[in-house]
């Protein structure tokens, strides 16, 4: 088996605006510059690639332009490359898909996107071009403390998203918490050297909040390793995460540079204490996965749409009020969707003899579905990469719907108060036509093709 490692800088100029909030924040600074690493296995005449990029997200679209670009000079199929976002707050547009809500008057340069997909490419090329006959070995543990659910129910009964306003009002968490550490070791089989490193966690990278711009946690934990393992490239691969985030609900102190030093230090001591123990060997091949899939979409109903129209129509609300992003998003969805139905992503991965899976999925996925994948796994390790391969949302599990449906008859409609970010929204946010883009059944979807992936 031959395993390759590669990486391009992907760092947009000061001065573009930076995604993840409602409101536009131009870049005054790089704190730390944004990467697209990425590993290249060959196996028995299959390759297969995994690039992990520090951005908000990857539409299919950059995705598509990547395959494309690679398949030039590398014969590997389509479905073998696998395109990860870590979801960093604190990066570019990265292309032209999702909410308009979240876009509005952003600043950027078209010829930017359309560089992206040869630098991302590029990466992979650089990991095939120093593949090497390479052994590994992967093991897992446990990183408490670092990521919490921040969906929570409070004392009238609704499950809301990051009420940090009204600390007093929670009852209890309204979701789990996976605490899992996984690494995975590469090294020269003929020198035994150090060559390569995958980390996998789950933590939503929104832990700064300011100007500068930062790959956040992710690559913050990257930079840590590096400096550890000078030889040694590191992916890191940000786990399901769609409802967790840093901030702890006994002392909720929000964002500040020390918050995504500590969650890195934390994750690289383990990560360090984890290699030491693995020990790699020749294992039993390398198989690729692959498969297409419908997933359901958020439907717009005629009433609702009706109502939105009326909303915006008016013009009595700010742009920045909850009821009127809200009520543009589903005009979006309307004018987007078409009535279509479902929409049509996939998931791929990898595994390395019975020991290590890896998959992407597409989407902001909630704990809830990835640990039922864990479970469905024959595998003693698997490794699950949100955000991969397509722009698509939050992807709630069937729990959180019920929970969205039980809020509405405690308290319809939304609010009209204006909001810079997700904090403070009293209302379930993953599950509302602001953030989501999928139907009720989109567990159901993602397992039943996890099953049939993996028979």
């Amino acid at each position: 088996m031959k395993i390759g490692f590669g990486k391009a800088v992907i760092t947009p100029p000061v001065g573009f605006s930076l995604v993840g909030y409602f409101h536009d924040r131009r870049s005054t600074g790089i704190r730390d510059e944004l990467y697209s690493t990425a590993c290249l296995i060959e196996d028995g005449g299959t390759l297969f690639a995994v690039a992990s990029v520090e951005l908000v997200w990857i539409d299919s679209a950059t995705v598509n332009s990547v395959r494309e670009i690679v398949r030039k000079t590398i014969d590997i199929p389509a479905s073998n490359i696998l395109i990860h976002a870590t979801h960093t707050h604190t990066g570019p547009i990265s292309g032209n898909s999702g909410r308009d809500v979240y876009k509005r008057r952003f600043y950027s340069e078209p010829c930017y996107i359309e560089m992206l997909p040869f630098y991302i490419a590029g990466s992979i090329k650089a990991a095939y071009e120093s593949r090497k006959e390479s052994l590994s070995g992967a093991s897992s543990t446990q990183a408490e403390g670092l990521a919490f659910n921040r969906r929570y129910l409070l004392k009238d009964g609704r499950v809301i998203t990051n009420p940090w306003n009204r600390t007093k009002d929670i009852i209890k968490s309204a979701g789990p918490v996976d605490n899992t550490l996984s690494a995975v070791k590469v090294t020269d089989k003929k020198t035994g050297m150090l060559t390569g490193i995958i980390v996998n966690f789950a933590c939503h990278p929104d832990t700064l909040g300011d100007n500068l711009i930062s790959a956040d946690w992710p690559g913050m934990l990257r930079n840590k390793l590096k400096k550890q393992f000078p030889c040694a490239e590191v992916l890191v691969l940000n786990g399901p995460s769609g409802d967790i985030n840093h901030i702890n609900p006994e002392n909720p102190g929000r964002r500040g540079l020390e918050v995504p030093d500590h969650i890195a230090e934390t994750l690289k001591n383990k990560t360090v204490r984890l290699l030491g123990r693995i020990k790699t060997d020749k294992a039993s091949g390398m198989r690729a996965y692959g498969k297409k899939f419908a997933m359901p979409a958020i439907q717009v109903s005629p009433s609702e749409l009706k109502s939105a129209r009326e909303v915006l129509k008016k013009k009595k609300l700010s742009e920045d009020s909850l009821q009127y992003m809200v009520s543009a998003s589903l005009v979006q969805i309307a004018r987007e969707q078409k009535g279509k139905r479902n929409k049509m992503l996939e998931i791929n991965g990898f595994s390395i003899g019975r020991d290590l899976l890896v998959l992407g999925l597409p989407g902001e996925i909630f704990t809830d579905i990835s640990l039922q994948i864990k479970k469905l796994s024959p595998f003693k390790h698997t490794l699950i990469a949100q955000n991969s391969n397509a722009q698509l949302g939050y992807v709630p599990s069937e729990t959180a719907f019920i929970h969205d449906e039980r809020n509405k008859s405690i308290k319809p409609g939304y609010g009209t108060h204006n909001l810079a970010e997700a904090i403070g929204i009293d209302c379930s946010y993953e599950t509302s036509p602001l953030a989501c883009n999928v139907g009720k059944s989109a567990e159901k979807a993602i397992l039943k093709t996890v099953k049939a992936l993996l028979k």
